[in-house]
């Protein structure tokens, strides 16, 4: 073998690594960026569901914890899968966070969302029910917030404080823990 040719298979060989660790930056970035796509819409398809159910939808918004609103079979079914399709896409995001394929401001946003959800008192009764199809993590953030937060007759602000707390603690995200700070 020449004098010169090691030198140049090794600069070759630096470079051929070089390629590949870039590709994986490359790759992952886009598949993160993938993913976020899909899970907005994913989100996307929920606020249709909300919006062809509005009849149902808006009498669980104004439900009256001390007066529950009677939803018949076919409402109960409704409401029943706007949640579990809720809680669906919030589990992908806290397992995308976890793995950290989703940014923190991006989880923020969400954890909004599903605070959101724990303000029905039809998601709040029916919590128990729907937990066991769930992650730790995602069954550690209701669990940890209802039992700090047992009813909705605090004000809306202490309540959203905790639910950050508990999401950012649950998830060990000092951004989401401190979200409403900033």
């Amino acid at each position: 073998m020449p004098d010169w040719l090691p030198p140049i298979l090794g600069t070759l060989d630096i470079a051929a690594f070089a390629a590949l660790i870039i590709g994986v930056f490359w790759n992952a970035r886009e598949t993160r960026r993938g993913t976020y796509i899909q899970l907005e819409t994913e989100a996307l398809e929920l606020f249709r569901f909300e919006a062809e159910y509005r009849s149902v939808m808006s009498r669980l918004q104004n439900d009256d914890p001390d007066r529950p609103v009677e939803l018949d079979p076919d409402d109960t079914v409704v409401a029943n899968n706007y949640f579990l399709q809720t809680l669906n896409l919030f589990e992908i995001a806290v397992r995308l966070r976890r793995r950290r394929n989703l940014e923190k401001t991006v989880f923020g946003t969400w954890v909004a969302w599903f605070l959101e959800a724990s303000e029905y008192p039809y998601f709040r009764k029916q919590w128990a029910e729907f937990r066991l199809h769930y992650s730790p993590d995602m069954r550690g953030i209701f669990d940890e917030y209802f039992a700090r937060v047992p009813d909705l007759s605090g004000d809306f602000e202490t309540r959203q404080r905790v639910f950050y707390e508990v999401a950012g603690k649950r998830m060990k995200c000092k951004t989401i823990s401190r979200w409403l700070d900033d």
